[in-house]
């Protein structure tokens, strides 16, 4: 086969922008095209099912312009499974699935012909996405699909239990408390981000519960759903159709959907589809040769390579479109080029601008990409309407991610006082920062996705109790709360993980001969590890209800007051101001305009502290315990040790003349 040298002008002789790649249905015909410019010869293989020993004929295909190989049939061919077979030099050969394949079989190895339409649930037709002018406006929770439901303190059935239909479900209980759905609604948030959902590699569809468990960055096929989370993965419409349920009863509710995407490389290297179809032309090379590793997973993708490219943006399309979600989330996206990068969020404000798009702003290891064309933190000025995850704010409030003995904010490391005001007003300059500029990086407070616990490394809880082991359990409970009351009440964009509200720990099962130290008694790559250590046990919820409530309540507070939620770096200038407390570390901010005024406190001291109320009336917005006192303040206020106090002040009602 043609070595390609110069890719650029090779796509400029040979992409192809047709938006039907893959299969279509058109005037009652059926019609399959893929793209493979070198290959000698494409067949189609036709099966009745989506595995065993099946095959109904196999047809070649028919070369069109631009390394388009294709056939067509005069019937709509709903129910069918296909692979193509790829032929490089008249050599031998070589079967794979179809990149573009819309619906699968168990395990994701034959494609599936069906008509999409067939799969809409009930009602579907009326479902639309949740309102979000800003992505300001918007508290993002993480889920995995298993986890949520997996464990029978979920009060799902066995049947839906770690599945999509858990998140459909209302009414379900744990003791006193609700979980699942009732409890995404009673918390408050806007939209959930669902940890992949598109077929991944390393479950076994058929089994999936025996002792087999992933996150699904191992990605298989990218454009329909991860079977082991439908009631029956060999149905093909059946998986597509349960998580449309899902889809829709979020709405139903105000709650938007997030699809965390890895685009950024494949599982499979020389036997993935991908490599199959094209060898070499879909991952990034080193100058050796060798598959680069930017991913730490074997291999990168060469979002440059313009099919590489159009194979993204048409499928986040596809998703947006079909399954009418809400924004996407990207693994690694500090792997993708810049350029790409505004492409696709141009095309996604098309469908609708209020669609959102954040991703991580690193790689997993060394890309042979220039840095400055990549979608890096630290370019964030070239693509400003995509957000980043926020690890500075991240590592300030709790401490070095990868150093689990290191403290934060809120541990007591005074040290981070200064990058931690450089996250509460969203990374972007302010007036009054004149140091850690490295942490001023977001073009606008939209880009900053703030967060303190995601599903990588340990939890909040587990690593305070790693790295303040030496304080008591109620010290450490008001760390947590604590640092939720900075990453909500910050501007910028909130996330959250799922349990993170009550608490959650990933507790780890010993190696036999093990012997159990601070650190290894906590799961902190829990990507494979059993349901022991990931699936979410709602009885804690009920033991922590106190830290729930606040949650709840800084929540409540957040979207209350717009004034938590400026979206324009010139506003945060103008409105937030700070002020010396007289403790170096004890940080005191206003927000403040024409209509409103906030003033938050934050002691992460071990002791209280008072403070004289400015000029004015004020009443607690939010103590402690996220309660609200609407009374003036009328003697010095009392900041508790490690809390954060918010306090309003009172509208004055205009004097009535009679």
């Amino acid at each position: 086969m043609i070595k390609i040298t110069d890719y650029e002008k090779f796509d400029r002789e040979n992409a192809y922008d047709g938006d039907d790649l893959g299969v279509t249905f058109r005037d009652g015909k059926t019609v399959f095209k893929t793209w493979s410019p070198l290959a000698t010869g494409v067949y189609l293989n036709l099966y009745l099912d989506g595995e065993g020993d099946n095959l109904i004929e196999t047809l070649p295909l028919e070369r069109l312009d631009r390394g388009v190989w294709y056939i067509e049939f005069w019937r709509e061919m709903d129910g069918v499974f296909y692979t193509y077979s790829y032929e490089f030099d008249h050599m031998k050969r070589v079967e794979t699935i179809d990149i573009y394949a819309k619906a699968g079989g168990v395990n994701g190895n034959r494609g599936a012909v069906i008509d999409l339409r067939s799969t809409d649930p009930a009602g579907w037709e009326r479902t639309g996405r949740v309102e979000c002018p800003s992505a300001c406006d918007a508290i993002i929770y993480e889920c995995h699909v298993r986890d949520f439901s997996a464990d029978e303190s979920s009060g799902v059935s066995d049947w839906e239990r770690g599945r999509f239909l858990a998140f459909t479900k209302s009414g379900t209980k744990c003791g006193n408390v609700s979980t699942c759905l009732d409890h995404l609604i009673e918390l408050g948030i806007t939209h959930v981000q669902l940890l992949p959902i598109f077929d991944y590699a390393t479950v076994d569809e058929r089994i999936p519960f025996s002792s087999q468990y992933n996150w699904g960055y191992d990605p298989k096929n990218y454009n329909f759903p991860e079977g082991s989370y439908s009631t029956n993965a060999s149905d093909c419409k059946r998986r597509i159709r349960e998580l449309k349920q899902l889809i829709m009863t979020l709405h139903e509710h105000g709650i938007g959907v997030i699809m965390d995407v890895v685009y950024n490389h494949t599982y499979f290297t020389e036997e993935s589809a991908f490599h199959k179809s094209f060898p070499y032309y879909y991952h990034r090379l080193t100058h050796d040769g060798k598959f680069s590793n930017g991913s730490g997973c074997g291999n990168e993708t060469a979002s440059n390579h313009a099919m590489m490219r159009k194979f993204m943006i048409d499928s986040l399309k596809f998703w947006a479109t079909e399954y009418k979600l809400d924004g996407f989330r990207f693994d690694l996206m500090g792997l993708h080029d810049i350029e790409t990068v505004n492409i696709i969020r141009d095309e996604l404000n098309k469908i609708s601008p209020q669609i959102l798009m954040y991703g991580e702003g690193w790689t997993g290891g060394e890309s042979p990409m220039p840095s400055d064309k990549l979608a890096y933190k630290w370019n964030s000025y070239q693509f400003g309407r995509v957000g980043l995850f926020n690890d500075n704010l991240r590592d300030s409030i709790k401490g070095g991610t990868f150093n689990q003995y290191d403290k934060g904010y809120v541990s007591g490391n005074f040290n981070a006082t200064g990058v931690l005001k450089r996250g509460i007003v969203g990374s972007v300059p302010h007036w009054q920062l004149k140091d850690v500029n490295e942490a001023c990086w977001a073009f606008e407070p939209t880009q900053a996705i703030n967060y303190c616990e995601a599903h990588d490394n340990n939890t909040l809880w587990d690593k305070l109790c790693i790295c303040s082991k030496h304080e008591s359990p109620v010290e450490r409970r008001k760390m947590a709360k604590l640092a939720a009351a900075i990453t909500i009440l910050s501007q910028g964009v909130p996330f959250i993980q799922l349990g993170q509200d009550f608490l959650r720990s990933k507790p780890r099962i010993l190696a036999e001969g093990e012997q159990a130290n601070d650190i290894n008694i906590y799961d902190h790559n829990s990507y494979n590890s059993p349901d022991f250590t990931n699936a979410i046990r709602w009885n804690k919820k009920e033991e922590n209800i106190d830290v729930f409530n606040y949650y709840k309540a800084l929540i409540r507070c957040r979207r209350n007051n717009p004034l938590f939620r400026l979206s324009v770096k010139g506003d945060v200038e103008r409105y937030l101001r700070f002020y010396d407390s007289g403790y170096n570390d004890l940080i005191i901010y206003s927000l403040r305009d024409d209509n409103d005024e906030l003033i938050v406190y934050i002691n992460p001291y071990n002791e209280d502290k008072y403070f004289d109320i400015p000029y004015g009336q004020y009443y607690i917005r939010l103590n402690e315990n996220g309660k609200m006192n609407k009374f003036p303040i009328n003697q010095k206020l009392r900041i508790p040790a490690i809390s954060c106090i918010v306090i309003k002040k009172l509208k004055q009602h205009p004097y009535i003349r009679h």
